[in-house]
């Protein structure tokens, strides 16, 4: 077995900026800014007209990062005989010796690969998942979650990899 490479994929990250943009559309819809807003009897206008911002805002903000990801052609996850890179997370390769477990975590259809380090400050993250890491620990009890949504591999192909390399 060769080196397993996780590389976006441009026609699921499509997906995902689509996905987005109907989610932006409904919160302009519901925060009035394309009419009159939807009236509801369970929930306040101002309710209404918050949610739909914060779904402009947010949503906004998921399409605008799956869009510069389709851009950019830098394996995501590689898996070897020298341990894991996970690209969003470093460029540091964790050697297998630092990984003291490995587990998953699942939400609603959404899998995570979740490593447990022995020393977490050896390999520190950057960006959105390394500011992010702190809710990562609390919800997968691991140091690092890593996705694979957005790429042109498995979940399934990953774990395989690990069990292969990692031992």
């Amino acid at each position: 077995m060769g080196d397993f490479t996780a590389y976006n994929s441009r026609s699921r990250l499509a997906l995902l900026v689509l996905g987005s943009a109907v989610f932006v559309l409904a919160g302009l819809w519901m925060s009035g800014a394309l009419g009159s807003p939807p009236d509801s009897r369970r929930y306040p206008h101002a309710v209404v007209l918050g949610i739909g911002w914060f779904s402009v805002i947010f949503f906004g903000l998921c399409g605008a990062v799956a869009l510069k990801k389709a851009f950019d052609s830098t394996p995501q996850l590689q898996i070897g005989p020298s341990g894991i890179r996970w690209h969003p997370w470093s460029d540091q390769t964790i050697p297998w010796s630092e990984i003291t477990d490995v587990t998953t975590w699942s939400f609603k259809r959404e899998n995570c690969i979740v490593l447990h380090l022995r020393d977490p400050a050896r390999f520190p993250g950057r960006g959105l998942a390394a500011r992010l890491s702190g809710a990562n620990r609390m919800l997968t009890g691991g140091d690092i979650s890593i996705s694979l949504t957005g790429t042109d591999r498995r979940f399934e192909e990953a774990l395989s990899a690990i069990a292969h390399f990692g031992g």
